[in-house]
């Protein structure tokens, strides 16, 4: 009996230290950083079948590829922002270079009422690299407003210059350039699916800035709080001929807290 005992005592131990251990994916991915509250059941669809949240507005993100926006149009089909591609680096050459685009969609949708923020696209291989990007974002907005963030968007280009480069140096290259994009009087924020968000950018160290997840599917399954929803890129909106990334922005958590004791 008293050797049952012991033995179950023993089990008892294992299991005990075993749970200890078990600390979630999750946890120890990033335990620093904000946890997810959206709710599934808060979701819902609109009369277009597009996400809502309470508290929630919709937006789009538009390059060249978008060709001309009537962004009066745009703006009359429910979308309140837009996050434009200020402009890129070359995957192969490695050469920074302007969106066509940009100019004029600034222009027009701050003319349209819509909030405007910006993205680069980037193929930064280092952290000069991604300084100097955020350097040449600076030049080009040359003090213009903007009312939302500026937007680090690395993308692994497998035939180009980042081929392997998906690893866990792209956080510190993705904090240097929000860095800099502060520092120059600008929010700065993220750009990442989940696979980025847990593997490549140690999303604890980039708290003070904006995530922005795409995920096509449903974001409630990503472990960390995140500003902007991109939910789709196959979106079709009024004033825009092609098809286009749709996101969504949240608000500040008072302002949902609010809305929910308000409903």
């Amino acid at each position: 009996m008293i050797e049952k005992r012991r033995s179950l005592i023993a089990v008892l131990m294992i299991l005990f230290l075993l749970s200890a251990c078990s600390v979630s994916e999750e946890e120890t991915r990033g335990p620093t950083a904000p946890r997810n509250t959206h709710l599934a059941a808060d979701f819902s669809l609109d009369e277009k079948g597009r996400p809502s949240y309470p508290g929630a507005v919709l937006g789009v993100d538009v390059s060249v590829h978008q060709e001309k926006i009537d962004w009066e149009r745009v703006r009359e089909d429910g979308v309140s922002f837009a996050i434009l591609r200020l402009g890129y680096r070359g995957n192969t050459a490695g050469g920074l270079n302007v969106d066509e685009s940009f100019a004029e969609n600034y222009v027009e949708a701050r003319k349209a009422g819509l909030s405007v923020g910006a993205y680069f696209y980037s193929q930064a291989v280092s952290e000069s690299e991604a300084r100097e990007e955020a350097a040449f974002v600076l030049r080009q907005l040359d003090g213009v407003p903007l009312e939302l963030p500026v937007f680090f968007d690395w993308e692994e280009a497998s035939e180009g210059r980042t081929g392997g480069k998906a690893n866990s140096e792209v956080g510190a290259w993705a904090l240097a350039f929000c860095e800099a994009i502060t520092a120059g009087g600008y929010q700065a924020g993220v750009y990442f699916n989940q696979q980025y968000g847990y593997s490549i950018m140690h999303l604890e160290q980039l708290t003070d800035y904006s995530f922005w997840i795409a995920e096509y599917e449903d974001n409630q399954s990503f472990g960390f709080q995140t500003d902007f929803w991109q939910f789709t890129g196959q979106g079709h909106v009024d004033g825009i001929d092609m098809v286009v990334d749709m996101n969504l922005m949240y608000a500040p958590e008072e302002e949902y807290e609010q809305t929910q004791k308000d409903s």
